[in-house]
């Protein structure tokens, strides 16, 4: 997955860029530069985003990704996202986890969140006693 930022294209920001697409050279990171038809944005796009200086992170710039911050920089990574893995469960399980999906269907968030409370402190009472 790939990260995006683009900002106003604008002389200042034109040599932002400049320096944001040298100090990314500089950590082995490739970055596509591009600009809208009419020459107003400036996009940004790769695995990752370096931005070297921190004052250069604006309102302005608009971010497809998180920005984590460093000491005197950011970072745009991608997003975290769930991944899909298979799992062979045995019998046993599989009917356990679908008598959980069944109890668990008919009731809202609060109601698990509460039993799963009371639950704990009952236990938490029992080992205590």
């Amino acid at each position: 997955m790939k990260v995006k930022m683009k900002l106003p294209n604008t002389v200042a920001n034109q040599e932002i860029a400049r320096k944001i697409k040298q100090a990314n050279q500089k950590a082995n990171n490739t970055l596509d530069i591009s600009f809208e038809k009419d020459l107003t944005t400036i996009y940004f796009e790769g695995d990752w985003i370096l931005i070297p200086d921190k004052s250069w992170f604006s309102d302005h710039i608009i971010v497809e990704g998180q920005a984590k911050e460093l000491k005197d920089s950011y970072e745009i990574r991608p997003k975290n996202r769930g991944k899909t893995i298979n799992l062979h469960l045995d019998a046993e399980l599989v009917a356990e986890l679908n008598e959980i999906k069944n109890h668990v269907m008919s009731k809202t968030q609060h109601d698990i969140i509460l039993d799963l409370f009371k639950k704990g402190l009952d236990q938490y009472n029992k080992e205590n006693q």
